[in-house]
């Protein structure tokens, strides 16, 4: 039987989500607490025993609009911590949990395949097609370049970009900019609380937030650190931006800079959303909680 979440249904929710994705509770508790309602979860239950579940988060899409040639925002679904327990699979309740997930929003679904296997050996024959790509860039580090300032900067603060003209930005701030300057047509936009859990979530792993005035303009950058290395999660800023703004600061404190961007490319290694619902829409997702 499929149904809503329950409250009452946390712990065994917790523990599904522990045996299938095997995340620190610290983050499993985060992300209920700042994400959990009844109606964002569809769950399995097979002779009253949890077999599976999944949440579909809210959010909306940048779809053209015939009648006024501009674009209007459509609902959508996003498929997150989709989990079968072991023992139940292959009796086809992931795809019954999607294909009522359709039906019960009544809004088109996107999925972020976990693994590259996942493609075409699931979502593909269930009818989801690929939409959204995203490159990941190397950025060269020249030190000696940036050696005065960098060093400065590592000895004395704590933040990543403290002292710089990089300002830590609040979620709402941070959702507006972002809202304003990618939008258009298969650009994906969250709800605040979702935006604000992505954020907090970079606070957590030596990053953040941060906002940067470049000519006028509000320019966003959201980051966090993976031991020696500082990944660019999104921004707004330019390659040469880039170069002149961010690099400077945080030469001394990394090894390596990757930057994450969309790209008109659609080879598999750079697919990062497929949907159900969506035809011939190329656009724009991030912040997808991965």
């Amino acid at each position: 039987m499929i149904r809503f979440g329950k409250i009452t249904d946390l712990p065994e929710l917790k523990a599904l989500w522990k045996e299938c994705f095997a995340d620190e509770d610290a983050y499993i508790d985060a992300f209920f607490d700042a994400m959990y309602e009844d109606a964002h979860v569809l769950l399995e239950e097979e002779n009253g025993v949890l077999a599976g579940a999944s949440f579909f988060l809210p959010g909306k899409i940048a779809l053209e609009d015939a009648a006024s040639k501009g674009l209007r925002w459509q609902e959508i679904r996003y498929v997150y911590a989709l989990a079968v327990y072991p023992q139940y699979r292959g009796r086809g309740i992931a795809a019954a949990l999607l294909h009522r997930a359709y039906e019960a929003y009544g809004a088109p679904l996107i999925a972020e395949p976990a693994e590259e296997g996942l493609i075409g050996g699931f979502y593909e024959p269930l009818g989801f097609s690929c939409n959204f790509y995203l490159d990941k860039t190397e950025l060269t580090l020249q030190t000696e370049k940036y050696d005065l300032q960098a060093a400065e900067l590592s000895e004395t603060h704590m933040d990543l970009l403290a002292g710089s003209l990089f300002k830590p930005v609040q979620a709402e701030r941070y959702c507006a900019i972002r809202n304003a300057r990618f939008l258009k047509k298969g650009y994906v936009s969250w709800p605040l609380r979702h935006v604000a859990f992505a954020v907090t979530q970079h606070r957590g792993s030596g990053g953040g937030a941060y906002v940067l005035p470049v000519d006028g303009r509000e320019e966003i950058l959201l980051c966090y650190r993976e031991t020696q290395d500082i990944i660019v999660t999104e921004t707004t800023l330019t390659a040469q931006e880039l170069e002149q703004y961010f690099l400077p600061r945080i030469a001394k404190q990394c090894s390596r800079v990757t930057v994450v961007r969309k790209t008109v490319t659609t080879v598999r290694e750079c697919l990062t959303g497929m949907s159900y619902g969506l035809l011939d829409v190329q656009g724009y997702l991030n912040l997808t909680l991965d």
